[in-house]
């Protein structure tokens, strides 16, 4: 064996949790990226560590090209992999793909063309020949390129990526066809020494644009107000219009930012004091804040992150998707201005790289983001913090399936920082730590400037004297109160589309989706039967396939039927929508914002995207319009995120000095999570729910591991190759008897047919995590089951449906 060579273990994005060796005379560090060949695929893997035992008799395949001289992934983040890794049963490869922007995978790149000459320090000549045989005027194949020139280099990658980083080259990736650029309108407010005469509508108009900013989007006001009136404010040379390219996630700065002077609260005070002395212990220390809707639970953060940035350190906050909202922004950026950095949905691949770059450098110190800002590759972190800690966005539904969390808490771990859990409604597995001691409790139990929380009603609409009506006579008489003393309201309805299922009278027929064993909801804006499992789509037929008959029964409401309801009977009102089909394209939730903000919106009816994250003083009414949706599942949370939902947007209103009201539709009136999400009261709902999930061996008393086994063939084939490993299973039983692991299964999944796929489950509850982690990993070792069935592993499942 060749003794200048050098061994290594190489992290490769595939599934199977293994580390495959290669061989190279390069010096590597852990944690470089390197190009290698698999079978007939090349892939950017991660080099892990040295190879410890080498076997002269295996023919081990060299390194094509290191493509890093230090490590893209910190160390603490390479540790914090492996635990992911392990404790989540993930290949420890797809568990770092998933650390790194999707521009770091050598795969995607394709060409390259010169943008300008320059001297590039410490070259080894590798640079200069690649950039004379560039031009400015035409993509070069990089692939095709390094053949010309006949470059050997190892480095060949790594000098593209310098040349790129000095402006040098430019690359082209396989994103940039996806990321097309988007030119539109902006207004631009003109400097004016007097102001001309002007219509009440121009007026109006012209302050509400005012209110936003100097220069916008055309887009966000063309709801609002018409063409005709932005034409007429341009002619009467109060602004104009620029053609510019829409970069997304940069909006938010180009508002005018004030800094408020906010007067704390004693409660937020003493919980400021308690998470002070923590960071300056310089260790690990977890807390949860626990504050009522409107508490001021973000002034605490702000507050934190501020003294840990004066200490020379780094901060992190993850917030839900759908309560990074252009409001919660705006509060930062005020605070902190350019040294945050936003990770969000709304970036595209290059933006989220250049971002990312912009962390890695320490250029930005303070990392706002959803679920994967938690591998923001931040250095000296002195605080994490997690709004809204239970919510179930911050779960992946794809491997490596973590939930952030949970991450974040091992992270913080790891860097001896302070981890801050905030919520008004926590999730069970956190109150039950604060409990047995592991988290220190911060309460918030009231608003700031003396304003109240607001008075609430159950209304029993079993009692009701028309069923089939969706609005009560109390939600409906409490509607028309507001929209006559001006003051706005929020709707909720947790399903969109227009019905939950659609059935012939006749013959009872009931159109299911033919790849997923669920009923097919209607839209009526589209006229179609959607699946919002697959998305499979049909139109809606005008007579049964089955009998002729023309007569349907529609099921339970959805937003759609809600919207119609409200025009007809409050006609005058304005009225907007906002669900996963209304609020498609990237500026939906934005131009929301700022519609209720300047009042141009007097009902805001949606989903939960709407229960969090707003905090809009004139609201004044909240109405549940089917507060039990959630109750009807066959899921052990449904309990809690019926009560989650109720406490979130019951809180969106009395944010102001007027006083807020809500009012709760249920058919289920006596059921603790809806009595106690209208007292507001979570500790007797929690108290309620935590022996209920004792009494049935589920979380917090007891960990919980799911593997779902699927293939496209038939049922019968799955259930037989389930039926092989019976002795499996039973020996599992014998060797971690009832006391350690209750093991159900294997049985049909709630949902048994999901995309065209057959699905059976084993659900597996532990008394620990160690106890679960042995579980899967004999089942795992052990099964014998067809190439053509899928398995899937899911520790700490959200749902078992």
């Amino acid at each position: 064996m060749d003794e200048t060579m050098k061994f290594y273990d190489i992290a490769l994005p595939v599934k199977p949790n293994q580390l495959f060796s290669y061989k190279t005379e390069e010096n590597i560090v852990k944690g470089c990226r390197v190009l290698v060949t698999l079978g007939n695929r090349s892939l950017t893997g991660i080099v892990w560590q040295e190879t410890a035992e080498i076997d002269s008799t295996v023919g081990y395949k060299k390194i094509l090209e290191v493509v890093d001289e230090h490590p893209k992934i910190n160390e603490d983040l390479l540790e914090l992999a492996e635990w992911i890794s392990k404790y989540y049963q993930c290949s420890l490869g797809m568990t770092l793909s998933a650390m790194l922007p999707s521009a770091f995978n050598v795969q995607i790149q394709q060409q390259i063309r010169l943008i300008e000459q320059k001297v590039i320090p410490e070259s080894d000549g590798i640079p200069e020949i690649i950039i004379n045989d560039l031009s400015k005027l035409s993509w070069h194949d990089i692939g095709e390129l390094k053949k010309r020139l006949s470059i050997t280099s190892i480095q060949f990658q790594h000098w593209l990526e310098i040349l790129e980083d000095l402006e040098i080259i430019e690359i082209k990736r396989v994103f940039d066809n996806k990321i097309k650029k988007k030119i539109a309108n902006y207004l631009v407010l003109s400097e004016i020494k007097e102001l001309p005469k002007l219509t009440a509508k121009q007026a109006e108009a012209y302050n509400y644009i005012k209110s936003i900013g100097k220069d916008f989007l055309l887009a966000k006001i063309s709801k609002t107000y018409s063409y005709a009136i932005v034409k007429a404010l341009r002619n009467k040379g109060l602004l104009h219009l620029e053609a510019r390219e829409v970069r997304a996630g940069n909006e938010t700065k180009k508002i005018n930012l004030t800094k408020k002077n906010i007067n704390l609260t004693t409660e937020q005070k003493n919980a400021i004091e308690k998470i002070s002395a923590s960071i300056l212990t310089n260790k690990f220390n977890p807390h949860l804040l626990f504050g009522v809707t409107g508490s001021g639970k973000t002034e605490v953060y702000i507050q934190a992150i501020k003294q840990v940035r004066d200490l020379g350190k780094s901060a992190l906050m993850l917030v839900p998707e759908i309560a990074l909202t252009p409001q919660m922004e705006e509060r930062f950026l005020s605070a902190f201005e350019e040294d945050i950095a936003l990770l969000h949905s709304h970036l595209n691949d290059r933006e989220r790289w250049q971002a990312w770059k912009k962390i890695k450098s320490g250029e930005s110190k303070i990392v706002i983001g959803a679920r994967s800002a938690i591998f923001a590759p931040l250095q000296n972190i002195g605080i994490i913090i997690v709004d809204e800690e239970h919510e179930n966005s911050y779960k992946q539904d794809s491997a490596p399936r973590y939930n952030g969390r949970d991450v974040a808490i091992v992270r913080a771990k790891n860097a001896d920082a302070v981890i801050i859990l905030g919520s008004a409604t926590p999730s069970l597995e956190s109150w039950n730590n604060v409990l047995n001691q592991r988290y220190q409790l911060m309460e918030l139990k009231e608003r700031p400037l003396d304003f109240k929380m607001p008075s609430a009603k159950i209304i029993d609409m079993r009692k009701h004297n028309n069923q089939k009506e969706l609005l009560s006579k109390e939600l409906a008489e409490k509607i028309m109160e507001k929209l006559e003393a001006k003051e706005q309201i929020i709707l909720l309805q947790n399903r969109r589309g227009y019905s939950s299922f659609v059935q012939c009278i006749s013959c009872g027929k009931l159109f299911d989706c033919k790849n997923c064993d669920i009923s097919m909801k209607f839209h009526s804006d589209s006229q179609e039967l959607m699946c919002h499992y697959c998305g499979d789509k049909i139109n809606m037929p005008r007579k049964c396939p089955d009998c002729g008959s023309y007569v349907f029964n529609f099921g339970s409401p959805g937003t759609q039927q809600i919207e119609k309801i409200l025009e007809q009977r409050f006609p005058t009102a304005r009225i907007l929508r906002m669900d996963s089909d209304t609020a498609s394209k990237k500026d939906s939730y934005d131009s929301m914002f700022d519609r209720m903000r300047n009042g141009h919106i007097d009902i805001l009816l949606g989903t939960q995207m709407i229960a969090k994250g707003l905090d809009f003083p004139n609201v004044t009414l909240v109405g549940i319009i089917s507060a039990d949706i959630g109750l009807n599942f066959p899921d052990f949370r449904a309990a809690e995120k019926t009560f989650q939902l109720i406490t979130q947007v019951a809180g969106r209103c009395g944010r102001g000095e007027k006083p807020g009201e809500v009012i709760i539709q249920t058919y289920n009136p006596e059921h603790y999570a809806v009595i106690n999400g209208m007292k507001q009261d979570f500790r007797m709902f929690a108290e309620t729910e935590l022996n209920l999930r004792a009494a049935l061996n589920y979380p917090p008393e007891h960990r919980i591991g799911r593997i779902i086994f699927s293939n496209e063939k038939n049922e019968r084939f799955l259930i037989e190759q389930l039926n092989k490993n019976k002795n499996i299973i039973a020996h599992l039983r014998k060797i971690l008897p009832p006391s350690k692991l209750y093991i159900l299964g294997p049985a049909p999944a709630p949902m048994g047919k999901l995309q065209n796929k057959y699905r059976y489950h084993i659900i597996l509850k532990a008394s620990s995590a160690s106890i679960l982690s042995k579980a899967l990993n004999f089942l795992k070792e052990n099964m014998k089951l067809s190439s053509s069935v899928m398995q899937q592993i899911d520790v700490d499942p959200y749902s078992l449906l």
